[in-house]
């Protein structure tokens, strides 16, 4: 895939402009060297031509340590397919009291490497390998309003009360 070719959105977004898509493993190692480009170190790979469409389908790269903001989707089927790494995928209550852990990896592993959420429920997920590569399919179309940050949760851009609450979470994961 010449990501050249692609619809650009930002540095961590593209979209496909495919009528008819596929990918290689040679592919995903071009998506895993473009994350290490970006700020966050995360791409994602969409083969969707745009928001708008009615089905979601994204290739995402995120590395070790990643922040995902715990958040719910309303009214959004997610399901998340584990293509290399591994991963816990964590659901909380609206609390923010952990009720279950699904911990994943790639199809090669004995873990579970699909996992489908079929109502609003938060949750995040605490990368365990140096890279994860997810494919992530929801229906859209998207709409920001349509996803809701945990309260209880820190935002992207406060590192101390990141550090602070990862902590938590992983110890509460023992």
């Amino acid at each position: 895939m010449n990501f050249l070719t692609q619809n650009k959105l930002n540095q961590e977004v593209y979209h496909s402009k495919e009528n008819f898509f596929s990918l290689t493993k040679e592919d995903i190692n071009k998506l895993i060297d473009l994350a290490k480009k970006t700020t966050r170190n995360r791409v994602r790979l969409c083969s969707h031509s745009s928001g708008q469409d009615s089905l979601h389908e994204m290739f995402i790269v995120h590395p070790k340590n990643a922040y995902v903001r715990p958040h719910m989707h309303i009214n959004k089927i997610e399901s998340m397919l584990v293509l290399d790494g591994e991963v816990d995928y964590v659901m909380f209550d609206k609390k923010g009291n952990i009720e279950n852990v699904v911990s994943m990896g790639s199809f090669g592993s004995t873990k579970p490497f699909y996992h489908s959420m079929r109502k609003d429920k938060f949750h995040t997920i605490i990368i365990k390998s140096d890279w994860l590569v997810f494919l992530e399919i929801t229906n859209g179309p998207f709409d920001k309003k349509d996803t809701i940050f945990a309260k209880w949760s820190p935002m992207d851009n406060e590192d101390k009360k990141i550090t602070n609450f990862m902590k938590k979470i992983m110890t509460n994961l023992r």
